[in-house]
């Protein structure tokens, strides 16, 4: 019964992938907080999940971990850790991050997707007017199947991927970013091949006043419609922020808040589903140089 339990888990995630549902793993619970309207101002050691382009703005080492637990289902493993650096002179910023998803139950994986990217962003402009930033991943995916019923190893496959993005800003109000992901479509599989989902982002954001943020983003993944995505963040005092956001295809709301001191940050998001449980999503960073 064990086994044919898990097998109906797998079915029911491999149906919810085709479906997208589980096309939003994201590391930061700030930016799922604002429903992941992220692209034009990330800037943090997350940055290369949203937009590397942002990994240019890094002015001090920081390192992140994070840990979802996808529609509050308990067989659902997914966690997250991240690095990053600023480099020497106009070299921007590096990171290297790392992304485990697993199906796991009684013990047994059923299922075990990893993967791991290498990050560079870095300024084309830099002025007291305006801003322009160009950054790339390269991605390597990993999927890993447990063993059927009768003991059979289902067996692993790997790919690269590769992602770029821009971030513009004009007088530190106006922001603009575009990420394109899995631009070279990468693909998993011999005999029966499985690509991955190529998606380009674009969104806005601006800075009305000091402390408040707000932006909005439009989604495409080839072959689905465009998703929008919008949020707001708000610091009330330095070290406290609350944000929110509001999401289509499918419609979802989020809401979370972020403690700064003493260089660590610990994020709080939650993010509701029309059809499906909540989820709940913790992070924590460390910042060695104030970003």
């Amino acid at each position: 019964m064990k086994f044919i339990y898990g097998f109906m888990i797998l079915l029911f995630l491999n149906s919810q992938i085709l479906a997208g549902a589980f096309d939003d793993r994201y590391p930061s619970a700030r930016a799922t907080a604002m429903s992941n309207a992220f692209v034009a101002v990330a800037n943090d050691v997350w940055a290369a999940y949203y937009n590397p382009a942002g990994l240019a703005q890094l002015n001090g080492y920081s390192a992140g971990f994070t840990y979802q637990r996808l529609f509050n289902l308990s067989f659902f493993k997914n966690v997250f850790f991240a690095a990053a650096m600023p480099l020497p002179g106009s070299f921007g910023g590096l990171s290297v991050s790392f992304e485990n998803f697993g199906v796991e139950y009684e013990g047994e994986w059923m299922s075990s997707e990893y993967t791991a990217k290498i990050s560079h962003g870095f300024y084309l402009l830099n002025d007291i007017h305006s801003s322009l930033s160009v950054g790339y991943n390269v991605n390597y995916f990993n999927w890993q199947l447990g063993q059927s019923v009768d003991g059979l190893q289902l067996g692993s496959a790997g790919t690269i991927g590769f992602d770029v993005g821009l971030q513009a800003s004009i007088y530190h109000r106006t922001y603009l970013g575009v990420f394109v992901y899995n631009l070279n479509a990468p693909s998993f599989g011999k005999d029966l091949q499985r690509e991955l989902p190529q998606r380009i982002v674009a969104g806005a954001a601006y800075r009305p006043i000091s402390g408040l943020v707000t932006t909005l983003v439009m989604e495409k993944t080839i072959g689905s419609d465009i998703m929008v995505e919008g949020g707001f963040e708000y610091y009330p005092v330095d070290f406290f922020s609350l944000r929110m956001g509001a999401s289509t295809m499918p419609n979802r709301i989020s809401v979370g808040f972020g403690l700064n001191y003493a260089g660590f940050v610990i994020d709080y998001a939650f993010r509701n589903h029309p059809v499906l449980a909540e989820t709940h999503q913790f992070g924590i960073s460390y910042n060695f140089g104030k970003n």
